[in-house]
């Protein structure tokens, strides 16, 4: 069936949600002979006429026939995900990103995974997380598969970013942990696994950074609601996953600019932070308690003073730099 939208908060958004239904989304949906009518200049005069317009019935739908032109008519997918993204501001907005996404899969329109890193990413900023899961749930409409170390590390950091927003209040966090508990179960579900992932990007659940998140949130959900207890041995577990693939870790900072001491920010304050919690609650002098403790100052402590010095020095003090402000907003609480 064809795609439908339920109306927005903006008229802006209506307008391109509605030029993909009838430039795009459409004309996939129609036979070769139909295509023919519309994109064939010699038989648009036969869609010209009042009298006998050319309709089509698609379930409960009957469309209008028009002449389109590939080259006018038909926005540009990248550029139009951007902006579908930007124009969405409440949760009646973000319910349109299941079909939008269907309606470009049908339609044969290629969304490449660092667009899905790119728009989750977006999302997850303005507030759009379930939408991001229905995204994620319903992958074979969408095509939005996590199996991309990039598409799920933006995923997980997700679930961050909704416990920071939230001024770490007791919903917030509930509603984050769920987030990341979530993803982190559909990254072992076969329809996830990116077939066009190659090398490093292939096995999510390899990466520190991201089994990182799921240790940070269970074990913050712990500290700040749970007593700094692990009743069902959760954090326990997860500190453990961490620490097995923990040679995958990339600890390198490059010092050219900022960008990259700013993305390791990104990725590794909250593995940080939440190994941290995790040795109050595991134990301290518990075998586990002293390997946590070990990699935290070995490793993890040198290299976020590296990167947060790095980004200091070439980025302005009134400049918003996700990795530097999370690593800030974590070393409050951390203290």
């Amino acid at each position: 069936a064809l795609p439908s939208f339920a109306p927005t908060s903006s008229p802006e958004l209506d307008a391109l949600l509605s030029t993909f239904r009838s430039n795009v989304f459409l004309p996939s949906h129609l036979l070769k002979l139909q295509q023919n009518l519309i994109y064939k200049k010699k038989n648009h005069r036969l869609l010209t006429n009042t009298e006998e317009p050319a309709t089509v019935r698609l379930g409960n739908e009957v469309h209008a026939l028009k002449p389109l032109d590939h080259r006018v008519d038909e926005p540009n997918t990248r550029k139009s995900m951007a902006q579908i993204v930007e124009l969405c501001k409440e949760g009646r907005d973000w319910v349109n990103m299941v079909p939008f996404l269907m309606g470009l899969k049908t339609a044969g329109r290629k969304v490449k995974w660092w667009q899905f890193e790119k728009i989750i990413r977006r999302m997850g900023v303005k507030g759009g997380l379930g939408a991001v899961m229905e995204m994620a749930r319903r992958v074979e409409e969408t095509g939005v598969k996590l199996g991309h170390v990039q598409v799920a590390r933006e995923a997980m950091w997700g679930g961050v970013l909704k416990c920071v927003q939230s001024g770490w209040s007791k919903e917030g966090v509930k509603e984050g942990e769920k987030f990341v508990e979530a993803m982190w179960q559909m990254l072992s579900e076969e329809r996830h696994v990116d077939r066009n992932a190659t090398g490093k990007e292939t096995d999510p659940k390899m990466k520190p950074e991201i089994v990182g998140v799921l240790l940070w949130i269970r074990a913050l959900r712990s500290s700040l609601f749970g007593e700094s207890q692990d009743v069902d041995g959760k954090i326990k577990r997860a500190a453990e996953m961490v620490l097995a693939v923990w040679k995958n870790a990339d600890l390198t900072v490059d010092d050219n600019g900022w960008y990259d001491a700013n993305h390791k920010l990104m990725m590794w304050t909250p593995v940080w932070h939440g190994m941290k919690m995790a040795r109050k609650i595991v134990g301290e002098n518990t075998v586990l308690g002293r390997d946590l403790a070990t990699t935290i100052t070995s490793d993890l402590e040198p290299l976020l003073r590296k990167a947060q010095e790095n980004v200091s020095r070439h980025v302005s003090e009134d400049s918003s730099r996700r990795g530097l402000l999370l690593y800030d907003e974590l070393s409050k609480i951390a203290e």
